[in-house]
């Protein structure tokens, strides 16, 4: 009976630490503050709501994950060009953006008891489309039945406090302040019509014809 008393220490004082050098799931949901550019030297502001996900690997200090940031929001008044053709409106945004993030850890750092402070850092590809709702075009081509989807590369860096529990299935919450900045690289001109396909009609450059600085607040968790 002693014996099996100690394996349970053992096991009880492995599992505390448990929280290191393991894979992890996290998931957390957003508020998100954007001030977008157009081209033309136009300018507005967004608002939007989403989530993301971080998978990846702990060691005792550092974590490198793959994460995604998904959210949407509308603006007011901004100008594209597309087909030729100069487009402005309003209308609505959606963002989908995923990169490889390092975090570092200041265990040391602890501004609440049992919450550290950690840092983070890492490039970022997204998928934005713009849906115009109400617009004005120089010409023809663009219409109700398409949308815009600009492919943009850039950065994040992360800030945060995460609670400094001793394993991850009790499921630690993390408070993160994340910045990115994004720039368009191309833009597909999509068939809008069509709710189940995916149709691009036509592709062309667009190197910063969109682009913008993104502020976001997330609260998450570990999953698993």
């Amino acid at each position: 009976m002693k014996s099996w008393f100690i394996i349970l220490l053992l096991l009880l004082s492995s599992s505390a630490s448990a929280y290191r050098y393991k894979f992890f799931l996290k998931g957390g949901v957003s508020q998100v503050w954007a001030d977008l550019h157009g081209t033309g030297n136009t300018e507005d502001e967004m608002h939007g709501t989403g989530f993301n996900t971080h998978f990846g690997y702990k060691w005792k200090y550092f974590e490198l994950s793959f994460s995604s940031y998904i959210y949407w929001g509308e603006w007011e008044d901004l100008t594209f060009n597309a087909e030729g053709e100069t487009i402005s409106g309003e209308g609505t945004f959606r963002h989908v953006s995923f990169g490889p993030v390092l975090r570092y850890q200041f265990r040391g750092v602890q501004p609440f008891k049992n919450w550290f402070l950690f840092a983070g850092i890492g490039p970022v590809w997204s998928l934005q489309t713009v849906k115009l709702d109400e617009f004005t075009s120089t010409g023809p081509k663009f219409n109700r039945n398409k949308k815009l989807a600009f492919e943009s590369t850039g950065g994040v860096l992360s800030i945060g406090l995460e609670e400094d529990l001793p394993y991850k299935e009790m499921h630690p919450v993390f408070i993160e302040f994340v910045y990115s900045y994004k720039k368009s690289r191309k833009l597909s001109i999509v068939d809008a019509s069509n709710f189940v396909e995916t149709n691009i009609l036509s592709t062309q450059e667009a190197d910063q014809d969109l682009s913008g600085s993104f502020f976001m607040l997330s609260i998450g968790f570990t999953v698993f």
